[in-house]
């Protein structure tokens, strides 16, 4: 079923708070911080994957919450961005921890946010009952 794919939503927005979190110990910290993003990333995408792929919920989910599938999509391209920029400042990591943290934890609330409503949308679709509209 769809419930480990929400789960794994879940981990990796508390990996990546576990990563935020962390004493900023220079390059350790800053791969610790890029690992997590990047299975952000990959949750978003396995998620999106799983809504709007054969047999997801697409019409479904468009029709009672629309705002979910484009909030996936932000969120991916928000992540995906600030991965390329803490590629790109690699040097400085006293830089992203001050002007990265803040960006991070907005999209790891917007992780949390999407995760939690998913779930709820998800089990309200399984578990509605029969007949009524």
């Amino acid at each position: 079923g769809a419930r480990p794919r929400e789960e794994s939503l879940f981990r990796a927005a508390q990996e990546l708070e576990q990563a935020i979190a962390a004493p900023n110990g220079g390059e350790e910290w800053y791969a610790h911080v890029r690992a997590a993003l990047r299975r952000c990333i990959l949750a978003v995408e396995t998620r999106l994957d799983s809504l709007i792929g054969p047999g997801g919920m697409e019409a479904q989910i468009t029709r009672n919450e629309p705002r979910l599938i484009p909030a996936l999509d932000k969120l991916e391209a928000a992540l995906a961005s600030l991965l390329v920029e803490f590629w790109e400042t690699k040097g400085q990591p006293s830089s992203i921890a001050t002007a990265g943290i803040g960006r991070l934890e907005d999209l790891l609330r917007q992780v949390r946010e999407i995760a939690g409503n998913e779930y709820m949308l998800v089990h309200e679709a399984f578990n509605a009952p029969g007949g009524e509209e």
